[in-house]
């Protein structure tokens, strides 16, 4: 693998979707600034929506006021990179799916005028699934050949909607993102051409779980050093960018093997085939201790975490050793994947794109091993953090509760909850170095809350929106068997005072770095016998 080559890819494809998506804003009547002028705004209209005299569908209406109100509040800059952003990880995913044959050459030109397979073929009369009104807009727009760009936006975003893999890992695309199609993303030399041709990326690299985080890492290289230039306290949403670094595959494999791998051959000495295979597998100097040794039954058993798992190349690897077991000891492919999405992985990030990422690496790992997972019929243990909870818009929290807990919550739970939930106000800035002060009985009562819930067909809305912070409560208070990470780095001159005040607090020991504190989170987190590994200092 290149990593040369795929870093000017990444930066390349960076710097032409964002100057895409500032083509298209401005076509839109935004200023650099994100003002518009009273004659740029679209008017409801029976019927529709007029736009500088013309006739728009009342989806663009909807489309175009999301999109103001998301600049006015993040501002212009945010916005750029989140519509670039958007793009780019689901085509890559989408030419990704493509070259392990999971999905079909939609993104393909047809033609020399550059027209992507999925234009031609609803030139064909093959479209996907989509709402009437958008099909009737898409319609019009097929009449005329100078709208290609137009209609790709309109084809592409039915086409994520109806793949489970990209729906599934990388949500909803939000309403207004797309009108932000890039203006430039067919021409030649643009992004979709740099896609198609393999001069940056091999075919056998996409095939390779470490793509995607190579990518990713390269991808925001650049607004890792706007980040570090500032030379401050790092905001929130500066820390992703600031933290986030790829750990070569030798790494990553030497942490395993001597974490996961040494576990189990503690448990079974005879297993030499498995340990053939493991060239980073360290023996020790002198035998361990049977009473030093971390002991499980079940396969099911041995969970391993990685709480900064980034694009998840951890979660990779260490998802190819647990297959491997489960296969040696006579599982079906189907069972091992299964066992290893419910039961031994847990993943969790601050960063939601690398949380994305890590989901959608994972699958794909997953649909090689076994095509039956290209439905995303189940989808990996990998965490973000989730929205603060609000009572003005979802509602009193001890009612949420009352419902999560079916009206089974004691004073006690509900008191230990609020006070969680409370602290997951900071989450976007402390991540998994929260501590839940959780009872056992409490975190009982919410793993059988969860497990009802994950098997009744319909769940309220208030439940889940409850789910995504009871699960992070949940992997964040586990125990583990092993634990695996390259923690984040974070001195104590660019904290915010958030982090500051929290580590001064609960990690007084570990206050002057954010690696210090991670690997004290990690060890108190990890089983008696346990092993953990992380890259320090």
């Amino acid at each position: 693998m290149d990593t040369n080559q795929i870093k000017r890819f990444a930066i390349e494809a960076r710097n032409k979707l964002k100057e895409g998506v500032a083509m298209k804003m401005a076509s839109l009547g935004f200023t650099k600034k994100g003002d518009v002028a009273e004659n740029m705004r679209p008017t409801l209209i029976q019927g529709g929506s007029l736009w500088k005299g013309q006739i728009q569908t009342e989806t663009f209406f909807h489309q175009w006021m999301s999109l103001y109100a998301r600049i006015q509040d993040k501002g212009m800059n945010v916005v750029y990179e989140e519509a670039a952003y958007t793009w780019f990880n689901r085509l890559v995913a989408i030419r990704i799916l493509r070259k392990n044959n999971l999905a079909e050459p939609i993104l393909n030109f047809a033609d020399e005028a550059r027209t992507p397979r999925i234009v031609d073929e609803a030139r064909g009369g093959r479209i996907p699934q989509m709402i009437e009104e958008e099909r009737k807009h898409l319609m019009e727009l097929l009449d005329d050949d100078t709208k290609t760009t137009e209609q790709f936006a309109l084809l592409i975003t039915a086409w994520c909607h109806q793949n489970p893999i990209i729906e599934k890992c990388f949500g909803t695309i939000a309403d207004y993102t797309e009108l932000l199609l890039p203006n430039n993303i067919l021409v030649e030399g643009g992004f979709l051409d740099m896609l198609n041709h393999t001069e940056f990326i091999t075919d056998d690299d996409f095939k390779s779980p470490e793509l995607i985080g190579w990518l990713y890492q390269f991808y925001i290289s650049e607004r890792k050093d706007e980040v570090f230039a500032k030379k401050g306290k790092f905001s929130a949403d500066e820390i992703p960018a600031a933290t986030q670094i790829f750990t070569p595959n030798w790494i990553v494999k030497y942490m395993v093997e001597n974490t996961v791998g040494r576990i189990y051959l503690d448990n079974n000495p005879h297993a030499t085939a498995m340990k053939e295979g493991w060239k980073y597998l360290v023996d020790p100097d002198t035998s361990t201790p049977e009473e030093s040794k971390y002991r499980y039954n079940e396969l099911t058993e041995l969970r391993i975490a990685d709480l900064a798992c980034g694009s998840g190349h951890i979660l990779n690897e260490c998802f190819d050793i647990l297959y491997d077991l489960y296969i040696a000891e006579g599982y079906t492919r189907s069972e091992a994947i299964e066992n290893i999405f419910r039961h031994n992985l847990t993943g969790v990030d601050l960063d939601k794109r690398a949380q994305q990422l890590a989901i959608f690496a994972l699958l794909l790992k997953a649909c090689q091993k076994d095509r039956s997972y290209v439905d995303a019929k189940l989808l990996p243990a990998v965490l973000t953090m989730p929205k603060p909870w609000s009572e003005a818009k979802n509602g009193s929290l001890s009612t949420a509760l009352s419902l999560f807990f079916n009206g089974c919550e004691t004073p006690t739970i509900v008191e230990e909850l609020q006070t969680a939930l409370e602290l997951m106000k900071d989450a976007d800035s402390l991540g998994s170095i929260m501590k839940f002060d959780i009872a056992d009985t409490t975190r009982f009562a919410l793993k059988q809350a969860v497990e009802y819930w994950t098997k009744e067909r319909f769940v309220p809305e208030v439940v889940e929106e409850m789910m995504p912070n009871i699960q992070l409560i949940l992997a964040l208070t586990e125990r583990y068997a092993a634990m695996i990470a390259n923690p984040p780095y974070m001195g104590r001159g660019n904290m915010n005072s958030t982090i500051s005040s929290y580590l001064d607090k609960l990690y007084p020991t570990a206050k002057q770095d954010l690696f210090a504190s991670f690997m004290q989170m990690m060890i108190n987190r990890t089983q008696d016998n346990g092993r953990t590994a992380f890259i320090t200092m």
